[in-house]
């Protein structure tokens, strides 16, 4: 085996080649010394090339031990100091970024990304004392799920729906970002997305209820289908509109007062 003559019981160093197939290599002080992983390593997994090491010696010189090194306070250090760099290049731009857009406007933009993601926005009354309710991207996925009702309530994938939600979120900051004669209109984007969203679902929910009606009429008579258009109806009186919209609606005409104003002032 062989030596390194040093003053020091444990130095530091790296792992040239692991013990998969056979002894490991290591470098220390511009040695290469071989390893064993039955006879020296003493950690835990097993050793990884390019791993940093502690290598402790006996008094003649001979290798004891090979330990793995962990994260240490020099390497906290730099990726702290790193990180600290990292914040300070990019605070100026976030901080210039957020006065070009606008506090009012992005807690708007924040109000109508939460509402749409995680507030209710249709309640359905199951019966007495039990409802459930869907968020927008939930109801997006019904809206995109099919034409029947039993498509219909199944969700899925928002699909086109989902990134036209996205886009409405993030287009009140487009005025900030793009210096066109066109852009405040971008303010509008919730408001017209919540609008074209409820008249969509409105139609098609009535064209659900009519199809249904006329196939059970066409099939059991006038009756029936007088019967399957009550309870239809009742089927759509028990959904409602959730808070999640009401709070969305409410930013989104803030949003669309900032572009009216943003419109009188060219």
């Amino acid at each position: 085996m062989q030596t390194l003559t040093t003053s020091t019981r444990t130095v530091r160093g790296k792992i040239l080649r692991d013990t998969q197939a056979g002894p490991g290599l290591l470098a220390v002080d511009g040695n290469k010394i071989p390893f064993t992983l039955e006879d020296h390593w003493a950690g835990t997994t097993p050793p990884q090339t390019g791993g940093t090491v502690d290598i402790g010696f006996d008094e003649a010189g001979q290798l004891r031990t090979v330990n793995p090194v962990g994260v240490g306070k020099e390497e906290l250090e730099i990726a702290g100091e790193l990180a600290r760099q990292a914040l300070g290049k990019g605070a100026p731009v976030l901080r210039a970024s957020v006065q070009k857009i606008g506090t009012p406007v992005l807690v708007a933009m924040a109000i109508v990304a939460i509402s749409w993601i995680w507030l209710p926005a249709v309640t359905v009354q199951i019966m007495a004392g039990m409802a459930q309710s869907a968020t927008m991207f939930d109801v997006l996925r019904m809206v995109n799920a099919g034409a029947s009702l039993q498509d219909f309530g199944r969700g899925g994938s928002a699909g086109i729906y989902g990134l036209l939600c996205i886009l409405a979120m993030a287009a009140p900051a487009l005025p900030a970002l793009w210096k066109h004669r066109l852009a405040p209109f971008g303010y509008f984007a919730p408001l017209a997305f919540l609008a074209a969203v409820g008249l969509g679902i409105y139609m098609k929910m009535n064209a659900m209820a009519n199809a249904a009606t006329e196939q059970m009429g066409s099939l059991a008579g006038s009756g029936m289908g007088d019967i399957v258009g009550a309870m239809m109806k009742q089927v759509m009186q028990a959904v409602s509109v959730g808070f999640g919209i009401y709070v969305s609606l409410a930013a989104a005409l803030y949003l669309a007062w900032i572009g009216l104003r943003a419109l009188r002032q060219r």
